[in-house]
């Protein structure tokens, strides 16, 4: 067998879009992959975000990390979703507080 063939239920005749499950031993490879993808989205698009982690655990994506506005947000969301489509994904992403102070702080 050659090094380069694919197991006879490989991904070739796997309809497109299909996530599988966690549990298939080719489908491993193929979420790592999706997360690296998504990795290169966030960096290289509108958002150039650098701070949200996305892990593979247990077969689902966890994402975490803190963004500086409820808009970047919502658009690193929309973007986790459309890349990792079919994919049990947990999401825990702050908006950091940017705004200055509204009072003094008091110290003992």
């Amino acid at each position: 067998m050659s090094p380069f063939a694919q197991p006879a239920n490989g991904g070739a005749d796997r309809p497109a879009g299909h996530a599988g499950h966690a549990g298939d031993a080719g489908d491993a490879g193929n979420i790592e992959y999706r997360v690296a993808h998504l990795h290169d989205r966030l960096a290289a698009e509108e958002l150039a975000e650098l701070g949200v982690r996305a892990e593979v655990r247990a077969g689902s994506v966890v994402v975490t990390g803190t963004v500086p506005s409820a808009e970047c947000r919502e658009t690193l969301l929309r973007t986790v979703h459309e890349e990792l489509a079919g994919l049990a994904v947990h999401t825990d992403v702050q908006v950091a507080e940017t705004a200055s102070p509204d009072h003094a702080e008091d110290l003992p």
